[in-house]
């Protein structure tokens, strides 16, 4: 994971300035699998009962229009808990001062974006990531985007 203004890469941003605006970042060790107890405990903590997983890549029909949605501006009344099994991406995040914090995640990071916050999110060049989707009810993923 590393994060930064979304205008200065080389202005870089803390995890402890992360997690002033509750964002939450976990590094798991996906050597051998040694993230499984780590990860089941977090969700017993904060009370995740259900996961699924999203593979997106070139050859996902629609990546281009799935794109466009997840990188407009948007927040949800659950927090986004994302633990990325492979590939790569950016959250963009807003923060109290309104500025874009991004935040580049992948293999191995998982991410809580708090509920409630602005947020949208992007693939890098490589155009592929494989997420486990963390949820405390039923999967869904419904935004509420901030210019509709």
């Amino acid at each position: 994971m590393r994060s930064y203004f979304y205008d200065n890469e080389s202005d870089v941003v803390s995890l402890d300035y992360l997690k002033e605006h509750n964002v939450l970042y976990f590094p798991m060790d996906m050597e051998n699998d040694n993230y499984k107890e780590p990860l089941e405990a977090l969700c017993k903590e904060r009370g995740y009962k259900n996961r699924d997983e999203v593979k997106l890549s070139k050859e996902t029909p629609g990546l281009e229009d799935k794109l466009k949605i997840f990188f407009e501006e948007h927040l949800h009344d659950d927090e986004e808990i994302r633990f990325i099994l492979d590939g790569c991406g950016f959250f963009d995040i807003r923060d109290k001062n309104d500025k874009w914090v991004r935040i580049r995640v992948e293999r191995g990071d998982l991410i809580i974006v708090p509920a409630n916050m602005y947020h949208r999110f992007a693939l890098d060049e490589s155009r592929k990531i494989h997420a486990m989707r963390l949820f405390t009810d039923a999967p869904k993923w419904v935004p509420i985007n901030r210019y509709s």
